[in-house]
């Protein structure tokens, strides 16, 4: 066997049928996205997404499969021969060393044999529930990735809508002010060979302009790649044109935090997807230390098989027989005090594990808490600093310009607006950035039973129907302990974020969302 690697027609071909499916049954983008929308085509046809699901159905798969090692053994045999010759035999006695029996047979020259075998294994059916359990913890481990891929994904296109949307708002201003300040360039210079003003005057000028345009270029070049992302997010193919429904920046509101983080802090304890996975781990290790005790006993397999044999010679052609074995390693008398200890302390890092995870998340918790509210100043800060600036930009547009100083001093009054209503639209993404690492961090998240069977459109909808409640009541909690609820409908028919049941008292609702859709 020698490798054989893929021809480039090969490869051009896969490649080409693999383009194809990336985008196939999509629906197309017909009108300006809002926040809901890209939500929506985020959980629908992001690539990253369908892996998790996937390997979700594989463990469903698998465990399926676990289950069936839990039967009896059923296994069939059948056997035909035939021979030239028949086979004989003749006997001798040991005493006199004499033939004691003329050479006879008891078997036919083509003969059938075959038998039906159903044997059960007592020790090997303990060990394969256990395993059937663990299966089974994989599955919600699944679960619980796919529910944490899900609020990454969900946190990325918030991130992105919103740095999106100051692209489609800006780039146009962000480039007229670029125009601006270019055009301005040659008189500056020439101010300064005529000696129209003192040299350090004109230097400080044509400085002053280079470094507003070197702002708004580097400003232009994060712009022009922004609603790239958020297309790679949603699965749009490269460079297709799409709208962003941009909300005026009145309806641009952040509404403080009003829960208390303690009791975020118990809900992020119970719903984070990272916790609940090594707490499956955990009881997966103790299933692996019952594994480890049941294959310390001995075994004790009992069958039983009905037969049936050709053979003319046998006085019965059809007979059941029946057994039971007992059966051990004397060396497990050897390794038993150290498999025990041994078990045990994997159980006790199981533990050690998820306590770790939760001070973590916790941790985390505290500081996402901490940026919303930082996010919240910086944006209340920036918001008036952005009036004053397209202010003082009006005033000085509105007077005429009679030298080069006063047109300088439009241009640059031009960039520093430009500019302040870029940081405004940056700063309230990064609040919501800072939101959405906190809805992550608690383990809020969304995920509708219907996926794939809802239109985007409908699922959108759904999605704004959600209440997402960062400290559900210690009975919603006790309710879920049990179960990774993801898919569980209310009576709306939108997924509540994880099971959890939204409260009037201490949530974040539905209104922030139809404020950022600006609907």
């Amino acid at each position: 066997m020698t490798p054989k690697p893929f021809t480039s027609e090969e490869r051009w071909s896969e490649a080409q049928s693999d383009r194809e499916e990336m985008f196939a049954d999509q629906e197309p983008v017909t009108r300006p996205l809002t926040l809901s929308e890209a939500f929506a085509r985020a959980l629908k046809y992001n690539l990253d997404g369908r892996v998790k699901a996937m390997e979700q159905a594989l463990a469903v798969n698998d465990l399926d499969l676990s289950r069936y090692d839990l039967l009896p053994k059923l296994a069939i045999d059948g056997l035909g021969s035939t021979r030239n010759r028949f086979d004989a035999s003749s006997s001798e006695s040991i005493q006199t060393r004499q033939q004691s029996l003329v050479p006879s047979t008891s078997s036919d020259l083509n003969r059938f044999t075959g038998d039906l075998t159903l044997s059960w294994n007592i020790l090997d059916f303990g060990v394969s529930y256990f395993a059937a359990r663990q299966e089974a913890d994989r599955v919600l481990i699944a679960q619980e990735e796919r529910r944490k891929a899900v609020q990454t994904l969900l946190q990325d296109v918030r991130r992105a809508y919103w740095r999106a949307a100051a692209a489609q708002r800006l780039t146009n201003e962000v480039k007229a002010a670029i125009r601006a300040a270019e055009d301005a360039l040659p008189a500056a210079r020439k101010v300064e060979t005529e000696g129209l003003k003192s040299p350090i005057d004109s230097l400080r000028y044509q400085k002053a302009l280079l470094d507003a345009i070197r702002q708004l270029e580097t400003n232009e070049q994060a712009l022009a790649i922004s609603k790239d992302e958020l297309a790679s997010l949603i699965n749009l193919p490269p460079g297709e044109h799409y709208s962003i429904a941009v909300p005026n920046e009145g309806s641009m509101r952040l509404e403080p935090m009003k829960i208390p983080v303690g009791q975020m802090e118990s809900t992020a304890l119970v719903l984070n997807p990272d916790i609940r996975g090594l707490s499956y781990e955990a009881r997966i290790s103790v299933a692996e230390t019952k594994k480890a005790l049941l294959k310390l006993l001995p075994g004790i397999s009992l069958s039983a098989d009905p037969n049936v044999d050709s053979n003319s010679f046998l006085v019965h052609h059809y007979w059941v027989a029946g057994a039971a074995r007992v059966n051990g390693y004397l060396s497990n008398l050897l390794t038993a005090p150290l498999v025990i200890p041994q078990r045990e302390n994997a159980e006790k890092l199981a533990v050690l594990k998820r306590q770790a995870m939760s001070m973590a998340i916790l941790a985390k918790l505290h500081i996402a808490y901490q940026q919303y509210f930082a996010s919240i100043k910086e944006y209340d800060r920036v918001k008036q600093l952005s009036s004053v600036d397209q202010r003082l930009y009006t005033q000085i547009a509105n007077r005429t310009a009679t030298d080069v100083q006063g047109d300088l001093e439009r241009i640059l009054a031009q960039a520093s607006a430009v500019d302040s209503k870029l940081r405004l639209f940056q700063s309230y993404a990064e609040a919501q950035e800072a939101l959405g690492r906190l809805y992550a961090t608690v383990g809020v998240d969304f995920l509708h039973q219907d996926v794939e069977t809802l239109s985007v459109a409908e699922l959108g909808n759904a999605i704004r129907q959600t209440s997402f409640d960062l400290a559900p009541k210690p009975a919603a909690l006790s309710e879920q302990a049990g179960e990774p609820a993801l898919m569980d409908t209310d009576v709306q028919g939108a997924a509540s974020p994880t099971g959890a049941v939204a409260h009037a008292e201490g949530s974040i609702s539905v209104a922030q969302f139809q404020q950022l859709d600006n609907q």
